[in-house]
């Protein structure tokens, strides 16, 4: 099937296969048909990761009930398919999770495509120019950036994105063009082929990610951070369900979420650690005083 869609930072295309997820394709054929996507923000953009987008202003309540109801995962290629530029995916949270937050992968992460979840659907065919262009400058979503929380997306809709993250872009609207049931390019050997390609692209240029994704690390701005150095969105992508600032966070996050429970365990033991070292100086002090009373 091949949609393609308007957006603020300009067009683009892409396939979906359904062959690759059958249960993601036809849950993400629907949605773009009933225009669940049109007029929605990129809400999560994280350069050489990802973008994640796929909460809704519509007011249609069939239609919300259909994407917040969670879909069964469906089977991975043996070996998995890997991410490159241009990847679509659900984000999760767990087994069986994937709803509608889609996500699009900025390059060959290979932390991603891990998860159960994360089972690519498609693809970006024409257009990955418009994808680049998104705007990043939030960064990702607390603590990592200075990004949208979800929680407040689902409350707050469309007014909160204006009011505090103006820039963002958005969807205009997208079209379901093409449907290609039996193609040839969905089969298994062409799934096979994609990996191959990708590995090949990948050796190519696993130097210079490498840093980049270091770079983000040392920066802290990323649950993005399934990448390789700490373990990657729905996330990061997409996709998992935590508690982040008190909202409930869908994305590809495991990796940014176990660094910052690591962060928190050894500034944890820091505070204590300087805490029993103050508490020994109060009651040394407080002895001395006794006993030059005493004296």
């Amino acid at each position: 099937t091949i949609v393609k869609c308007d957006t603020t930072a300009g067009p683009f295309t892409i396939q979906l296969v359904r062959e690759w997820s059958p249960n993601g394709y036809e849950r993400a054929v629907e949605l773009f048909q009933r225009g669940f996507f049109d007029g929605s923000h990129f809400y999560r953009v994280v350069p050489h990761f990802l973008v994640q987008f796929g909460i809704s202003y519509t007011n249609d309540p069939e239609l919300l009930k259909l994407a917040n109801k969670s879909i069964p995962d469906d089977p991975k290629f043996d070996p998995p398919m890997k991410f490159k530029e241009g990847t679509i995916s659900y984000a999760g949270s767990g087994p069986n999770s994937r709803t509608s937050q889609l996500f699009i992968s900025y390059g060959s992460v290979p932390s991603l495509g891990r998860e159960l979840w994360e089972t690519p659907i498609g693809e970006v065919i024409e257009g990955m120019e418009s994808i680049r262009g998104l705007y990043s400058a939030y960064g990702d979503m607390p603590p990592w950036g200075h990004g949208p929380v979800q929680g407040m997306i689902h409350r707050g809709g469309k007014a909160y994105i204006e009011e505090e993250y103006p820039q963002l872009d958005s969807f205009i609207s997208c079209l379901v063009t093409e449907e290609e049931a039996d193609d040839e390019i969905t089969s298994e050997e062409e799934a096979d082929a994609y990996s191959q390609d990708d590995e090949e692209s990948s050796e190519e240029s696993s130097e210079p990610e490498g840093e980049a994704f270091e770079a983000l690390v040392i920066e802290s701005t990323d649950e993005v951070v399934k990448v390789e150095p700490l373990a990657g969105t729905e996330r990061i992508g997409s996709p998992m369900k935590k508690e982040v600032a008190s909202e409930e966070v869908v994305g590809v996050t495991t990796g940014a979420i176990s660094d910052m429970n690591t962060i928190f365990m050894v500034f944890g033991g820091i505070f204590l650690a300087v805490s029993i070292f103050l508490g020994i100086i109060v009651y040394t002090k407080r002895r001395r005083a006794k006993f030059d009373k005493s004296s």
